[in-house]
């Protein structure tokens, strides 16, 4: 973004401005759930994703060098336990936020008749209108849709904006080399925004060749450039490396006059509890089973843990 080359610049970017985040859930690996059958789209970006600073222990080492507390290029990723509650596949897809806009005009500016550029009203979009400031767009990527039988269809092809800035029109149509076109001017308070893209002038090797930059009433979209698309698979279960050591190692006390056996973690609070019990034949009353069941919803914490394994 911003022509820089050579180099990879560490993402500096707003979740809430630029950042759009999906997920798609799967109970296990070959099963699929009836309400998941699709992307679903995080509407609060800043509940998921969030800026991380540095500590102030570095920072008081090195103040000089840390004028900002935040790290670029680092970002936490939370899961809200409203939507990432059950066990689990999740896949989190995080793209640059995408910006659906309608091309007003095709035209060019009066002063430059061989500067062309696509026109957007600001009025038709639904998004921040401080982002269609003066060069704010400067980098972003421009995709476009065509229809298709089965409706509009993003195309492979994209352009690059190279500048952008507020405009208005004038009453005059140009003939440049590049096509017949309406005129615009800059206008720090008009309501239209002048994007010029790469490519968008003829070849000097090719005089009638003329690089698409769209058409008006085309539908474009509108992306940043500040980091690549990230796609992270999370697992959620029921039991970790810690909680399966618990159930293995952990202590336990066996109550023998109701059946209980519990099982404690190092804090001495119940992790898991069972209830062992014999069920016997109807008619000649013998044992025929023995059952070990886990309770969940009745846990008996009359134990006091503590004083038993002080004892």
């Amino acid at each position: 973004m911003n022509n820089t080359y050579g180099n990879i610049k560490s993402a500096v970017i707003d979740p809430e401005r630029d950042v759009e985040i999906f997920y798609y859930y799967r109970p296990t690996m070959n099963s699929e759930d009836v309400n998941y059958r699709d992307f679903n789209k995080i509407e609060e970006e800043t509940s998921v994703l969030s800026t991380v600073n540095i500590s102030e222990q570095s920072l008081n080492a090195n103040r000089e060098m840390f004028p900002d507390r935040t790290l670029p290029g680092m970002y936490k990723l939370s899961l809200p336990v409203d939507i990432f509650s059950r066990k689990g596949f999740y896949t989190i897809f995080i793209r640059p936020k995408e910006i659906y806009c309608t091309i007003k005009d095709v035209g060019a500016l009066g002063a430059y008749p061989d500067v062309t550029g696509i026109v957007l009203d600001m009025n038709e979009i639904d998004t921040n209108r401080a982002l269609f400031g003066n060069d704010n767009l400067t980098g972003y990527r421009v995709e476009y849709l065509q229809t298709d039988g089965d409706g509009l269809k993003r195309q492979d092809y994209y352009r690059l904006i190279t500048s952008s800035n507020l405009a208005e029109p004038i009453s005059q149509n140009l003939v440049s080399s590049n096509a017949t076109s309406n005129a615009y001017r800059f206008n720090e308070s008009g309501s239209l925004v002048f994007l010029t893209l790469t490519p968008s002038t003829t070849p000097s090797f090719m005089a009638n060749a003329k690089p698409y930059i769209g058409v008006p009433n085309q539908q474009i979209i509108i992306s940043n450039t500040k980091f690549d698309p990230v796609c992270v698979r999370i697992e959620i279960c029921e039991n970790d490396f810690d909680t399966i050591a618990t159930s293995i190692d952990g202590n336990q006390i066996r109550s023998l006059d109701n059946g209980l056996l519990t099982t404690y973690n190092s804090d001495y609070e119940i992790y898991k509890q069972w209830e062992f019990y014999t069920l016997k034949d109807n008619y000649n009353k013998n044992a025929k089973y023995e059952v070990k069941a886990q309770r969940t919803d009745n846990i008996d914490n009359s134990v006091d843990a503590t004083n038993v394994f002080a004892q």
